[in-house]
C-alpha cells in the first residue's frame, strides 16, 4: 500500500481560483437532495446530517436550544450550605487558538510520526484540530487576529480549513432557522479503515479514473468522517461515500458499504458528471448543494497543498447537533432507531460538548 509520504503534492495554481469561485457561488440556493450522496454537512453541526437538522449560529456549529441564561443566584440568607467555588472557564483568545492550531497542524505533519506505529497519537492530534477549528467557528470574530499570529508554515492550512467552514455558513445564510432534532440518528459508529489502507483505495481509484485522490478523500471525510458512520442517512444513502441504492445500481459495481468499492464507485460517478476536467460540476452532480461543493473543494485544496493534512482529518470524530446540544457519537455508539438526545446525554454526559 502507498504511504501518505508518497502521495503527490500538487500545484495549487489551478485549484485556488476554483475555491474562490465556488465560495462565491455558495450564496445561491442549492438542492437538498443528491443523486449520489445526501447533503453531507449541516451548517448547524460538525457532522454529517442527522435525521433532522439542528439549529445554527453563524459559526457553522450546533447551538442546540440553550438560552445562555445563568441559573438564579440563591439568596445567601436562605442558604445553609457553604458557597461553592466554580473554576472559571479559560477565555478563548486569538493567542490561545493560534497556539493550539499551530501545535496541531505541525504535529499532524511531523515526519517522525508513522501512521501505523503512531496511529493513536495522530488520531488525538486530529481530534485536537477538530476542537480548535470548532472553537474558532464559535468565535469567528477572531479569524483575522488568529491568522495574523500564525507562522508561515501553518497559514495555508488554516486558510483552507476556514474556507471549508465558510462555504457551508454562506450557503446557509438567509435560510429560515429550523428546530433542533430531539433525537440522535440511527447510526453505528466504528473506527475507519487505517490511513494507509484508505490512501491505497484513493490512489487505485485515481489511477483508474484520473479523478484526483484528494477529492475522493475530501468526499469521504465530509460524508462520513472517513467511514466512521454506518447506517442509512435520512434520505436513504448508505456507505462511506453515501450512495443512494438506486444510484449505485445504475453506475457502480460491488458493495456500496465496502470502503474500496465505494471509493471506486464515487470516482466512476464523478467521471460521469464531468470529472476530472470540471470538478466543480462533478461535485455538484454528486450533491447539488453549493455549500457542499465549496466545502469539499477547500478540503481537497488543503490535501493538494500537503498530503500529510490527511492524517489530521482521519482523526476527526462524529459530532451531531440536537435539541440537547452538540453530542459526540463515540466509537461503539449504535442505534437502530432514532435515540432521544436528552436521555442519551443524561446517561453519557461526557459526550455533550455544549448544551
Amino acid at each position: 500500500m502507498p504511504t501518505i509520504g508518497r502521495m503527490p503534492r500538487r500545484r495549487l495554481r489551478s485549484i485556488l481560483p476554483a475555491v474562490v469561485i465556488v465560495l462565491a457561488a455558495c450564496s445561491s440556493d442549492g438542492a437538498t437532495s443528491a443523486p449520489a450522496g445526501t447533503p453531507a454537512t449541516d451548517p448547524a453541526a460538525d457532522a454529517p446530517t442527522p435525521s433532522a437538522p439542528a439549529t445554527s449560529d453563524s459559526t457553522g456549529n450546533s447551538t442546540g436550544n440553550s438560552t445562555g441564561d445563568s441559573p438564579p443566584t440563591p439568596d445567601p440568607q436562605l442558604s445553609t450550605d457553604p458557597p461553592t467555588t466554580v473554576a472559571a472557564v479559560p477565555a478563548v483568545t486569538a493567542e490561545s487558538l493560534a497556539a493550539e492550531i499551530t501545535a496541531v497542524e505541525r504535529g499532524i505533519r511531523d515526519p517522525a510520526l508513522d501512521p501505523t506505529r503512531d496511529a493513536e497519537a495522530l488520531a488525538e492530534l486530529g481530534r485536537r484540530q477538530q476542537r480548535a477549528y470548532r472553537q474558532l467557528a464559535r468565535h469567528d470574530e477572531l479569524d483575522e487576529a488568529v491568522a495574523a499570529l500564525l507562522p508561515d508554515d501553518v497559514t495555508e492550512a488554516y486558510r483552507f480549513n476556514v474556507m471549508a467552514r465558510q462555504a457551508v455558513v454562506v450557503h446557509a445564510e438567509g435560510r429560515p432557522p429550523t428546530e433542533p432534532s430531539p433525537t440522535l440518528p440511527a447510526w453505528s459508529i466504528a473506527e475507519p479503515a487505517p490511513i494507509d489502507e484508505l490512501l491505497g483505495y484513493y490512489a487505485e481509484a485515481e489511477a483508474a479514473t484520473a479523478v484526483p485522490w484528494e477529492y475522493l478523500a475530501a468526499i469521504n471525510f465530509v460524508e462520513t468522517r472517513m467511514g466512521r458512520i454506518g447506517g442509512a442517512s435520512s434520505a436513504g444513502a448508505v456507505g462511506p461515500m453515501q450512495f443512494l441504492p438506486e444510484t449505485w445500481a445504475a453506475c457502480c459495481d460491488g458493495d456500496p458499504t465496502d470502503p474500496h468499492d465505494a471509493i471506486m464507485g464515487a470516482a466512476v460517478y464523478l467521471v460521469s458528471e464531468g470529472a476530472p476536467a470540471d470538478m466543480a460540476a462533478a461535485l455538484y452532480g454528486y450533491n447539488p448543494n453549493d455549500g457542499y461543493v465549496g466545502q469539499v473543494t477547500a478540503y481537497a485544496a488543503n490535501l493538494m497543498a500537503d498530503p500529510l493534512a490527511y492524517r489530521g482529518y482521519h482523526g476527526w470524530e462524529v459530532l451531531v447537533g440536537s435539541a440537547a446540544g452538540t453530542v459526540r457519537l463515540p466509537t461503539g455508539y449504535s442505534a437502530t432507531e432514532p435515540t432521544d438526545a436528552a436521555a442519551y446525554v443524561a446517561a453519557h454526559p461526557e459526550d455533550l460538548l455544549d448544551g
